[in-house]
């Protein structure tokens, strides 16, 4: 529920229908709104605190992703670098699954809270 402009890079709360009739409330520009979101083939937000945070944690897990869309596939590999321990839960079997440590396939309704159990139950 956030909007983004893509000539000043202004961000705020926003529930209104983008149209190109609508102006930036920060530069005034017009047509230059979009949702503050991550399209296919965009690069992600914030990949410099993504990549610190990747070489911090413990755990790494990966849900509900064909590990096919680059640089987010690259994930699992920067967290076991660091020492993470790399778990997959998803439908199948992607591209990147033989590098995480533990893999689980099935819908996510089923195979989360099974595994959320068990990391609870230690």
């Amino acid at each position: 529920m956030k909007t983004r402009c893509t000539a000043c890079g202004h961000v705020f709360a926003d529930r209104e229908p983008l149209t190109r009739a609508r102006a930036c409330p920060s530069c005034g520009a017009g047509g230059t709104l979009r949702p503050h979101v991550v399209w296919f083939g965009e690069m992600p937000l914030g990949m410099d605190q993504i990549y610190a945070a990747l070489e911090s944690v413990d755990l790494f897990v990966a849900l509900g992703t064909s590990g096919t869309v680059w640089p987010a596939a690259g994930f699992v590999q920067e967290a076991k670098a660091a020492g993470a321990w790399t778990v997959e839960l998803t439908l199948e079997p992607g591209e990147v699954s033989a590098m995480f440590d533990e893999r689980h396939y099935g819908p996510a309704t089923e195979i989360l809270p099974d595994w959320i159990g068990r990391l609870e139950a230690g």
